[in-house]
């Protein structure tokens, strides 16, 4: 018998034959004890010969199993007032030291091969992860390295908007849209880091429903309507500095560390952890539709919020956000609000780092991108599942724990951990278990500490897993007598 929430994340898929949607169903069970490897994770011979069946199976697509995902956490989504949509790029980089995978795409250059995927991850306004209802997942055909950087410039000019990679982002965004369609009593807000600040997705603001809202992260400075006053701001930037300062506050910056090494702007580069104090404005612009092949874009009424820090350390950029948005900056409450919500992209890195790190999609050794999709797209399932858990123990703390794990999952880890055979005459609240999970996996709970980590989470849903094994073992052998 499967867990409960793998029947309720598979519930639509279909792939052609009963029997490969059970095996989907038992390969994800396997996937989500956080094994070191396929083989580890399919603990028999029997079941790993089957495994590779199942990712060998040409009948077998991974769009099918992310949709079946998509449509489970749509579900999820519309049983809340609010939910927040981030999206953002991660490489999976499938470069090997011998043997490279078939079908595998140049990254940022030649010597490195992989994919790219593009989530749009739904969470709660709070940061209760709801999973991904939509993605994109693409390899790149070739990089034109005989090219001058003005020759490449020239080229992405002359390109139709939607063959540049850029246009994912009003995909995603423009999905988003038709959920909150869809979904009229949920209101949905899209959230995203600076490489979607693109006109094109700007230029949907007038057609969006009325529950359906934008943070996005700028990064131009962009142009605005002129109307003919002297001393009238013509650029972002400069309607900001005429703007007053509305308040002050501290925020901890946290330590960034560059994905490349070379990269020199400000927004990707290392930075040290510390301490800012940030200053807020906030206005509402006219930003100036630009010239496009098909025509001009419309001119498009939005506000824009600006968090500065103030005296930043000798030789460190000051932290700035510029963010444009739909939503209210009446008041303060409200534009604390916009930054709240930003800082809600930040939990769509948190679920790569699960995915690469924790999962290791990297690692896999499949020889074909096919293979290597099917066993990712169950592994993008597993990522979320441990990020679920993770936010439910902080944001779904008094649930029942019930509500996430089969009481055969609670009751031997319960017993374990206390070191009894009495269990509770109810299940232990989520957040209490999930204490009890991060103990399993190292945690020692100290005054002072915070809260456990990925990793030991993982250590602990594995250990949970292994008892909840035997438990079942031991309870048919019992049963049998």
């Amino acid at each position: 018998m499967l867990p409960a929430w793998i029947d309720v994340e598979l519930a639509s898929l279909d792939l052609g034959d009963k029997r490969r949607d059970r095996r989907a169903g038992l390969i994800l069970d396997h996937l989500a004890q956080i094994a070191e490897s396929t083989p580890d994770a399919c603990q028999s011979k029997a079941s790993l010969e089957a495994t590779y069946r199942f990712m060998n199976n040409p009948a077998v697509q991974a769009d099918a199993i992310l949709q079946a995902h998509n449509q489970a956490s749509i579900r999820r989504a519309s049983e809340h007032d609010v939910v927040v949509f981030a999206q953002d790029t991660s490489t999976v980089d499938l470069t090997k030291p011998e043997r490279q995978v078939r079908g595998a795409g140049p990254l940022e250059s030649d010597d490195k091969r992989g994919l790219f995927i593009h989530p749009l991850y739904a969470m709660t306004e709070e940061g209760l992860p709801l999973g991904i209802v939509d993605q994109v997942i693409w390899t790149r055909a070739e990089i034109r390295t005989n090219l001058s950087k003005a020759e490449k410039e020239l080229l992405r000019r002359k390109m139709a908007f939607e063959e540049k990679e850029s246009y994912r982002w009003l995909e995603m965004f423009q999905n988003g849209e038709q959920i909150a369609r869809a979904t009229p009593a949920t209101h949905f807000i899209s959230v995203a880091d600076s490489e979607c600040d693109i006109c094109e997705v700007f230029a949907e603001t007038p057609e969006l429903p009325e529950n359906y809202d934008y943070v996005i992260r700028g990064c131009h400075n962009r142009a605005l309507v002129a109307r003919g006053g002297e001393a009238e701001a013509k650029f972002v930037d400069e309607a900001l500095s005429q703007a007053e300062v509305l308040y002050t506050s501290e925020t901890t910056v946290s330590e960034r560390v560059a994905k490349v090494a070379s990269d020199t702007r400000s927004r990707r580069k290392s930075r040290p952890a510390r301490v800012a104090k940030i200053q807020t404005r906030a206005c509402q612009v006219v930003l100036r539709g630009p010239p496009r092949p098909g025509g001009k874009l419309l001119d498009v009424v939005l506000n824009v919020v600006e968090a500065v820090e103030m005296d930043p350390p000798a030789g460190e950029e000051p932290i700035r956000w510029i963010l444009f948005t739909s939503l209210p900056i009446s008041s303060i409450v409200e534009i604390q609000r916009v930054i709240q919500l930003y800082g809600r992209r930040w939990d769509i890195e948190m679920y790569f780092k699960t995915l690469k790190s924790g999962l290791g999609i990297e690692k896999l050794k499949y020889e074909t991108l096919d293979r290597y999709l099917t066993a990712m797209s169950l592994m993008m399932i597993v990522a979320w599942r441990v990020e679920q858990l993770k936010g439910a123990a902080r944001f779904d703390s008094d649930a029942s724990c019930e509500k996430y794990f089969d009481a055969d999952e609670w009751m031997p880890a319960y017993m374990v951990l206390h070191q009894t055979q009495e269990l509770p005459s109810e299940p232990p609240k989520t957040s209490e278990f999930m204490l009890m999970i991060a103990q399993l996996g190292g945690y020692l709970d100290k005054k002072g500490q915070g809260p456990p980590g990925s990793t030991t989470i993982w250590r602990g849903l594995r250990r949970m897993e292994a008892y909840a094994e035997a438990f079942k073992a031991f309870r048919r052998q019992s049963e049998d007598v």
